[in-house]
């Protein structure tokens, strides 16, 4: 066991994870702009498509095992790792973010309640 192939697969392991967690936080901003986060097949889309980048990140990892000198199982298990904690914390600096922008919002003044 070579430690510089495990310490090479935590690395590009997480490095990967990080990347995937950002795409899954552009994907859930576009579409939550998109149509504001409503409906059950937004939803169910949004998942789908985060589903497909965790698929594709991982597949990408299966696949170069043999081309690149690193642990296989070292960077399979520090990119999930990596991706199960970014998820949660780029969704809480997304949810900040628009909090933010919702709140730097103008807007619209109230009518006038009382009658002359």
């Amino acid at each position: 066991m070579n430690y510089g192939e495990i310490a090479l697969g935590i690395a590009v392991g997480a490095v990967l994870g990080i990347i995937a967690g950002y795409l899954n936080m552009c994907i859930t901003r576009a579409a939550v702009k998109r149509n504001g986060g409503d409906g059950l097949a937004a939803v169910t889309a949004t998942n789908f498509a985060r589903m497909v980048v965790n698929f594709a990140v991982l597949a990408l990892i299966f696949f170069t095992r043999n081309m690149v000198p690193m642990n296989f199982y070292a960077t399979l298990l520090s990119c999930a790792l990596v991706l199960s904690a970014a998820n949660p914390l780029f969704v809480l600096r997304l949810t900040r973010q628009m909090k933010q922008e919702m709140d730097s919002a103008p807007k619209p003044e109230a009518a006038d309640e009382g009658g002359e």
